[in-house]
């Protein structure tokens, strides 16, 4: 596995860390904030939010077009784990799906869940009471549309894995295919980019949630969520 990885992090007083691990890789990414989105109260990960996730990263210069990009956020319903598959400005277009990701992901009983498989896919949810399973397909038309995955409500402490299979990915951007995305204390910037092994199928990482912050902490960052909106209008 060839890990590409570059820029420096700037520490936020209030912003939870997100420590991936995998064969060959380890980082530790800094969250940022989508304001307003995975708040429904049903657990969906709908069009809109998929849509503003993307515009918000490429105000940065962060491209999700031909990747699977993945990175920690303060939602509408705290702290998320987000997996972004494909980009496009076209959500909901209808075209043929050429792109299947197989999707399995393990975490503690207190996360909920959100997946986006309006292009194609199906996923299922496992309670197994102390921890829980999600598993399925996503399936979507590279470059037209696009679908995503989060776990949300993470509290200090969270552990997890995940688990992303290439039952179909020959349309993404053929290296350096996985991008993680980090929060400088200014903007979003691409951390890392990581691939699957040469002759492999599946990629495998786990992850640890820190530094989540207490009460004044999630006031500072409701009033950078409004200066942000703010700032996109």
């Amino acid at each position: 596995m060839t890990l590409c990885a570059f820029g420096l992090l700037s520490q936020s007083a209030v912003a939870a860390q997100l420590l991936m691990e995998g064969p060959g890789i380890a980082l530790e990414l800094h969250s940022g904030i989508m304001a307003g989105t995975l708040d429904d109260g049903i657990q969906t990960f709908s069009s809109d939010d998929l849509s503003f996730m993307q515009e918000q990263l490429a105000e940065d210069g962060i491209d999700t077009t031909g990747r699977i990009s993945i990175l920690l956020a303060e939602t509408g319903n705290g702290f998320a784990f987000i997996n972004l598959f494909d980009g496009s400005a076209t959500p909901l277009a209808s075209g043929t799906n050429d792109s299947t990701l197989g999707f399995n992901s393990f975490i503690g009983g207190n996360a909920e869940h959100h997946w986006n498989t309006d292009a194609g896919g199906s996923m299922s949810w496992f309670d197994f009471g102390l921890t829980q399973m999600v598993d399925g397909t996503f399936e979507w038309q590279t470059g037209v549309t696009s679908e995503g995955f989060a776990w949300s409500n993470l509290e200090e402490g969270e552990t997890g894995t995940v688990s992303f299979v290439d039952l179909g990915l020959d349309k993404l951007i053929p290296d350096m295919m996985l991008q993680y995305i980090t929060f400088n204390g200014v903007s979003w910037e691409v951390e890392a980019y990581d691939d699957f092994d040469a002759d492999a199928t599946q990629y495998n990482v786990s992850f640890y949630v820190t530094g989540v912050p207490g009460p004044a902490g999630i006031a500072v960052l409701a009033l950078a969520a409004m200066r942000r909106r703010r700032r996109r209008h």
